[in-house]
């Protein structure tokens, strides 16, 4: 969830559940902590595994086949 379009301006935290019960955010996503996307986003649609970028290929090299 991006921004604050859906606060409503009752901030509210339940600690038991960790909803803000005004716009049902987590404190993380009110607090704009970046929530890690799931596996399957992280690869490509081709299903090749993901080629490094080059400052980090240059540092640990392309791996071996």
């Amino acid at each position: 969830m991006s921004g604050d379009a859906l606060c409503v301006g009752v901030c509210m935290i339940d600690w038991d559940s960790g909803v803000c019960l005004g716009c049902g955010r987590t404190a993380d996503e009110i607090n704009g902590v970046p929530v890690a996307p799931p596996p399957e986003a992280l690869q490509p649609a081709s299903g090749e595994p993901a080629a490094l970028p080059p400052n980090v290929a240059a540092q640990v090299g392309e791996g071996s086949d």
